[in-house]
């Protein structure tokens, strides 16, 4: 019988790190095409306005621009959806690809200017005039819930789109027969892995095949071309991604680096019999020790 080598934990080698040592790697500051031209994004420097009137003609008539995107200009597209699975109370709130009356959040998206370079994109942005209405924001999630709180999408009552429940077992008995029952209210800041490459992307149709395919960092090439397709409504069988390099996330490898220096150092001098586990987390060999 064939031996099976396990993977799960094992040091595996790697085999792109020959091209990106070499600096033969490609990311999408890489890629070219000809006639290639660039896209730059005008985000809402507001957490909360409604969005009154767009005046793209200076940006227009910039030598150069070959055209400024709104919502308008992309017409009845459908809405980004989120990787949670079907939850239906999200319908209501999702995102469309370009602000249509409102911005709810500041970076949100309202236009998106083509021009020759990225140099002449990102100066037509300062030419875009918008006029904005602000409204009243809301930065913590407690106060959102209060009564009166600013509402973000009018579509619901209130700013509680939805519940998520999970249970186990049996809840109520395994509380029942508890010595001591601990309750907490928990905060979670919002915290995420910054990487050195921001997204991007390169597009290429081609009227011969009708395929239009997609360089760049997909990373979930087969829910993107799927979400894709049913944005343009466009066959699915007709859009390919290419992946590209990503960059390392320096500071995400910087925090496994302190974990594992910070947890070899401390060790599980507790007293009395206890149990010892490892697993593996992001690269990093943990170590948890208990009592029995």
């Amino acid at each position: 019988p064939m031996e099976r080598v396990g993977l799960i934990g094992a040091a595996v080698r790697r085999k792109e790190d020959p091209r990106l040592l070499t600096g033969q790697g490609k990311y999408v500051a890489d890629f070219r095409l000809p006639e290639l031209l660039h896209a730059a994004v005008l985000r809402s420097p507001h957490a909360h306005a409604y969005l009154r009137k767009i005046d793209a003609s200076a940006a227009l008539a910039l030598p150069g621009v070959a055209a400024v995107i709104t919502a308008r200009d992309l017409g009845p597209v459908g809405r980004i959806p989120v990787r949670l699975g079907p939850r239906p109370a999200l319908v209501a709130c999702l995102q469309s690809p370009l602000a249509t009356d409102k911005v709810r959040y500041v970076g949100e998206p309202i236009a998106i200017v083509i021009a020759a370079s990225r140099y002449l994109a990102e100066d037509a942005l300062d030419l875009i005039a918008v006029e904005y209405e602000p409204l009243p924001a809301v930065t913590d999630a407690g106060r959102a819930l209060e009564p009166g709180a600013p509402v973000l999408h009018e579509a619901i009552a209130g700013n509680l789109v939805d519940r998520m429940e999970m249970r186990t077992g049996d809840v109520a008995a395994a509380l029942a027969r508890s010595d001591r029952r601990i309750s907490a209210r928990l905060a979670v800041q919002r915290h995420t892995g910054v990487p050195m490459e921001t997204r991007g992307l390169v597009a290429s149709y081609d009227a011969g095949s009708r395929v239009l395919t997609l360089w760049g960092v997909a990373k979930v090439p087969h829910f993107n071309r799927r979400v894709l397709s049913e944005l343009l409504d466009y066959p699915e069988h007709l859009i390919r991604f290419v992946e590209l390099e990503v960059l390392l996330d320096v500071r995400n490898a910087a925090e496994e680096a302190a974990l594992r220096q910070r947890m070899e150092r401390e060790r599980c001098d507790d007293a009395g019999p206890r149990r010892q586990s490892e697993q593996r987390h992001s690269g990093v060999r943990l170590r948890l020790c208990g009592h029995e």
